[in-house]
């Protein structure tokens, strides 16, 4: 029995590490197919994954579903560039130039719904930003960039600029008034169509330009220079060209004022830092409408305004007819503050001529608006019954006070000391 035992031991034994082995082998196999398993997994989260990063944005999505609804090429709610017609139809393609930061110039066909009648030299057209096709024709309207504008300021308005006036009046007023406008037709002669005001900072160089167009019934386009400084090239001249051509298309005599001119018309120097190629372009364009208002019939009136006349060009200032609007003398200081308090409710004691004597020479007009509505404020305040407040002459002698003291707003005019070189200007 014993030996028995011993057998069935021995061969027990024998047979337990191959089973052993065999059973740790197929567990092997069951983790490594599990492994398997989760690696495929997880490449396919991985490869989805993918797939969704590379689908079309909302965007093209929209502009695919919506293709068949513009039968030029492109839904004309995303987003186009500007170009215009610079060639005629030569039997394959137009050439079309392009603005913005895709400049250029390039040849496209005809696009289904037009013909090559309807895209002649100067045309604007929408141009796909990717393709360049052509999408539609953009008609020429107003531009409300360059919308004229309405003023109820008048030269009784305007106070110590008399001789300003007379001269705005004799040389530009004869050009808007129609019966004087015939007569220097008949005598032949040939007036200026542009002014320069030059002055400092708040003389009223602006007030008389509105005056001026409220007088003679004329459409007012203004804008200031740095407005026409574009960053892309070609853009700045093409503004100038745009507010020329709506004031020639006003059925008005017109009055194109540019504030602060020198921004473009700045001495041309052999250095072309910080964007003065684009900035001598916008004033060649500037240059050539001035030409062109002088050699033909036009109602346009150009009006220019400084108060850094050395740092600009010549061949600006040359076809310009200069007029000069001073710091208001003690005379001219009494009239403004006429003007300014003609409507308040004034005390006994206010005395414009010592008003006068006390503000200082170099105030300029808006310094002396400036203390006249710092002293009706000051006499609001210091009134218990609003209705029955008046200024006095105290409070005139405070608001002169506080804009010595710079306490109140005053024109800050940097520029005009001396010693300021014009190349300073660039740096």
């Amino acid at each position: 029995m014993k030996n028995w035992v011993k057998r069935i031991r021995k061969i027990s034994f024998r047979f337990s590490n191959p089973l052993k082995r065999l059973v740790e082998k197929v567990e092997y196999m069951v983790d490594e197919n599990k492994d398997t398993e989760k690696s495929e997994k997880k490449q396919k989260t991985k490869q989805q994954e993918k797939e969704q990063k590379i689908q079309f944005p909302q965007y093209f999505q929209k502009q695919k579903a919506q293709t068949d609804s513009n039968p030029h090429g492109t839904n004309l709610k995303t987003p186009v560039l500007r170009g215009v017609i610079v060639s005629e139809y030569d039997g394959e393609r137009i050439w079309v130039e392009a603005s913005g930061n895709m400049k250029g110039r390039y040849g496209v066909e005809v696009p289904n719904g037009y013909s090559p009648e309807d895209l002649t030299p100067g045309t604007e057209v929408a141009l796909d930003p990717n393709s360049f096709k052509i999408t539609d024709i953009v008609e020429k309207g107003k531009d409300g960039e360059f919308d004229s504008i309405r003023t109820d300021v008048t030269f009784q308005d305007v106070g110590g600029l008399d001789h300003v006036i007379r001269s705005l009046k004799s040389n530009v007023g004869a050009q808007l008034d129609p019966e004087k406008q015939q007569k220097i037709q008949e005598w032949g002669m040939d007036l200026d169509k542009s002014m320069l005001l030059v002055g400092r900072p708040g003389t009223g160089k602006t007030h008389l330009v509105k005056a001026l167009s409220k007088e003679y019934e004329a459409d007012m386009f203004m804008i200031n220079g740095p407005q026409l400084v574009e960053k892309f090239i070609g853009e700045g001249a093409k503004k100038v060209k745009r507010l020329y051509e709506q004031a020639r298309a006003s059925d008005k005599p017109s009055i194109i004022f540019i504030d602060e001119i020198d921004a473009i018309a700045k001495k041309r120097l052999d250095d072309r830092r910080h964007g003065g190629e684009e900035v001598e372009r916008t004033m060649s364009q500037l240059l050539s409408e001035l030409d062109g208002l002088d050699s033909e019939n036009s109602n346009v009136i150009s009006v220019f305004a400084t108060n850094k006349p050395d740092v600009m060009d010549p061949a600006l200032l040359n076809r310009c007819s200069a007029i000069e609007v001073p710091v208001p003398d003690q005379e001219s200081k009494k009239e403004i503050l006429q003007v300014h308090t003609r409507k308040l409710d004034l005390d006994d004691n206010v005395d414009h001529d010592l008003l006068a004597d006390e503000l200082r020479k170099e105030f300029t007009g808006r310094d002396i608006k400036q203390i006249v509505k710092q002293a009706a404020i000051t006499a609001l305040d210091a009134s218990e019954d609003i209705s029955k407040a008046k200024v006095g002459m105290k409070d005139f002698q405070e608001a002169i006070k506080d804009l010595e003291e710079g306490n109140i707003g005053k024109q800050k005019d940097f520029l005009a000391e001396e010693g300021i070189h014009p190349n300073e200007m660039f740096a």
